[in-house]
């Protein structure tokens, strides 16, 4: 599992699982990413990637991973579209 943390409005969104037996990729520093906040939905390109490690036990173990992304960049999807199909 992984969250997507909008850093200018300081929300964190928890990506849940499509199903079951789906391992869902974490999407890259650059990368647009469709995400849906306060009834509004944008696509937003991704700034960052961290995953927490924790460090307490004897083997440490990875914890969420963290896709920080920025409200004010995010592009309507049908704007998207529009120019992605001009190029």
């Amino acid at each position: 599992m992984y969250q997507i943390v909008i850093i200018d409005k300081n929300a964190e969104i928890s990506v849940e699982r499509a199903r079951s037996n789906h391992t869902l990729r974490v999407p890259s520093k650059g990368e647009h990413v469709l995400v849906k906040w306060s009834n509004e939905t944008r696509i937003c390109e991704v700034e960052d990637v961290w995953t927490h490690l924790n460090l307490d036990n004897d083997s440490p173990y990875q914890g969420a991973v963290q896709v920080l992304v920025r409200w004010s960049r995010g592009m309507e999807p049908g704007l998207y579209v529009q120019s992605m199909s001009r190029r």
